[in-house]
């Protein structure tokens, strides 16, 4: 019989498809472990790829996420689920964006979004999406899409060769079982009515994948002050790793002691394990005090690739997605080899043992 456990908190990383599909194999595995032994998450959370990974998690099975990434590029899934008429065909090229919507609606099926909104099972969803507003007030066009695309295409090079556009750049969070007192314009209800749209949005990087998403569709019937003549894009872009904006942004204080938890593990989709703060990479937490401090007091976890990710940022591939996928659950059965590992994700009691020293987990 499986004990309760002490509730756990998994930030899933952004990475695009293919570090995407490394993540969704090791999610499998633990995912499948903790569900059988103990330690599922109380709170998953995520931006880009990581929300929408959450969202696998939030609906209760492993799979949910073999669902998703068995199918990933499959033509069939947009016929099926086809974009609006105003994208399709005024974005006649955002192949991407067809696959992404689709995806998420076939994934994320009357079954799968039954389990996510389970009051029963004491599970709550983050996802992370950005609100871009241009400075002068006007609505954001193509040219601004584009800016924001060529922002999101630097975002690797050094600090003086990114290109940053100047925008009104704001983290809005959508959190499942959310209670009306933390509600604000940056802390919103994640809704059967706005589920898909939100982990929709939270994955978009603008004009790569076609028009941004509208306010009206996340929060439908309600207009917040900001909202007007903004829109909503990928959630790395204002926030990927929350730990520092949740401890020292007032706006996210509440929601931070809300979803506190003892434990934390990070599906963290860099190679050497940096902790970026957003996907722009203009710092990372690995050493912020806090998160310095849960790394040593064994409260925090990181769990990052032991290899080289196959699979590309935009890739289709289902045979390259399905050998990416599959490593990362090779990669997770070899982290569940580990008693450490197993310890910390179940929260038994027990000594500390450490990881051995080339182990991607730390």
């Amino acid at each position: 019989m499986v004990t309760k456990s002490p509730p756990c908190t998994w930030i899933l990383d952004s990475g695009g498809a293919g570090r995407g599909a490394w993540q969704g194999g090791v999610l499998y595995e633990v995912m499948r472990w903790t569900r059988e032994h103990g330690g599922y998450p109380a709170i998953a959370m995520g931006a880009s790829a990581g929300g929408y990974a959450a969202a696998d998690v939030a609906t209760g099975s492993e799979a949910t996420v073999l669902k998703g990434w068995t199918v990933w590029g499959a033509p069939e899934i947009p016929k099926r689920y086809p974009l609006a008429d105003f994208v399709a065909n005024e974005w006649p090229r955002s192949r991407f964006r067809k696959h992404l919507h689709a995806s998420i609606r076939y994934v994320m099926e009357p079954p799968e979004v039954d389990g996510v909104f389970d009051e029963s099972a004491g599970r709550t969803l983050l996802v992370f999406t950005s609100r871009i507003r241009r400075l002068d007030g006007r609505a954001p066009g193509r040219a601004d899409l584009a800016k924001l695309f060529a922002m999101a295409a630097t975002r690797k090079l050094p600090g003086r060769l990114k290109y940053r556009p100047r925008y009104h750049v704001d983290p809005v969070v959508f959190a499942t079982n959310l209670p009306g007192a933390l509600q604000s314009e940056f802390v919103r209800p994640l809704t059967r009515d706005n589920y898909h749209y939100a982990i929709e949005a939270s994955c978009l990087v603008p004009l790569a994948m076609g028009p941004a998403i509208q306010p009206t569709v996340l929060s439908p019937g309600r207009v917040y002050p900001g909202d007007r003549q903004a829109i909503f894009v990928d959630g790395g872009f204002a926030l990927k790793m929350p730990m520092a904006i949740f401890e020292d942004d007032a706006r996210f204080r509440d929601l931070a002691r809300w979803t506190a938890t003892p434990r934390t593990v990070v599906f963290c989709c860099d190679p050497n394990g940096r902790l970026w703060e957003t996907s722009l990479r203009l710092r990372t937490l690995n050493d912020h005090p806090s998160v310095a401090r849960a790394l040593a007091d064994d409260r925090l976890l990181v769990i990052h690739p032991d290899h080289v990710v196959e699979a590309g940022f935009l890739c289709f591939d289902p045979v390259v997605i399905m050998r990416t996928f599959d490593r990362g659950r090779a990669q997770g059965r070899r982290l569940l080899a580990s008693p450490h590992l197993r310890r910390f994700l179940s929260g038994s009691d027990g000594e500390s043992e450490s990881a051995p020293d080339d182990a991607p987990v730390r």
